[in-house]
């Protein structure tokens, strides 16, 4: 009787184990590894980081928050806030990019505003155009392409999309200003054919050109993706990031030799800064 009841265990035992999910491998992008990341928690100040961005000439990172029109800069290791600027009043700001050492801040209704820094190092903010399309925009995502001399933003929710694409505008800074053509439109259902799992749309919340791959890398905090596509916008691959890891991934930024930082806001703890090694392939 006692063998009939510990080979009953056993059988419900192999049932249970065989039932169990196997663990999910989720892929990295090329030349890095998302199992080998090194965490930094940051200020409190910081909880509500919206953007970052590394400043390769004067080795700094800065970074600004939602509602805040403040640029606070980290030292380059311990990721401490070293010294903070206002350049505005208080508004919905999104994303921040150098060009030549000059900081250029998104707000989320398509305003871009250049920082202006004079030899005491004070700071000033001058608006220098705002993004004129129909039914309705929202911004989060915006980066310098050296090949276009342009600023270039994303749409998070923009009408003129109607769910289907997702398109990108170029702000040319020798004057010229804003475009209000798309230079190029992603395709949604490109990024939902290379998903390795089912998730919300695209929803464009950090990007930032990879300086050694020359592809663009899109954070998608809404939809957990990391998208990947040439410079014309189109798809190359989908990665998942997970929420363990990436609980509100709101910006990207890489060093020169293609380091990749992904800062997560912190919800109602701190936020983090990600730092992933690349390895060239």
């Amino acid at each position: 009787m006692f063998l009939k009841y510990v080979l009953a265990g056993a059988a419900i035992l192999l049932m249970v184990f065989s039932c169990r999910r196997k663990p999910e491998i989720l892929k990295s992008p090329p030349g890095y590894d998302f199992s080998k990341a090194i965490k930094d928690p940051l200020d409190l100040k910081l909880r509500e980081i919206s953007g970052i961005a590394w400043d390769h000439v004067k080795n700094e990172f800065a970074v600004i928050c939602d509602e805040r029109g403040r640029v606070y800069f980290l030292d380059k290791e311990s990721k401490a806030i070293v010294k903070d600027a206002d350049f505005e009043e208080k508004g919905d700001y999104e994303e921040i990019v150098y060009v030549n050492s000059v900081p250029y801040i998104l707000r989320s209704d398509g305003i871009i505003t250049k920082c202006n820094i004079d030899s005491a190092g004070n700071f000033s903010g001058s608006e220098l155009g705002k993004l004129d399309i129909p039914k309705g925009v929202d911004f989060e995502s915006m980066y310098y392409d050296p090949g276009r001399k342009a600023l270039i933003i994303v749409c998070k929710n923009c009408g003129i999309d109607e769910k289907k694409k997702v398109s990108a505008f170029a702000f040319y800074l020798d004057s010229t200003g804003f475009d209000t053509n798309p230079v190029y439109q992603i395709d949604v259902d490109a990024v939902h054919k290379l998903a390795p799992k089912e998730s919300s749309r695209l929803e464009p919340s950090a990007a930032s050109i990879h300086p050694v791959l020359q592809k663009l890398f899109i954070v998608s905090a809404g939809s957990n993706q990391l998208v990947i596509t040439d410079l014309n916008g189109k798809v190359e691959g989908v990665h998942v990031l997970a929420a363990e890891l990436f609980p509100q991934a709101e910006g990207i930024c890489f060093k020169q030799s293609g380091e990749m930082y992904i800062s997560n806001e912190g919800g109602t703890g701190k936020a983090s800064l990600l730092r992933f090694i690349y390895t060239k392939r």
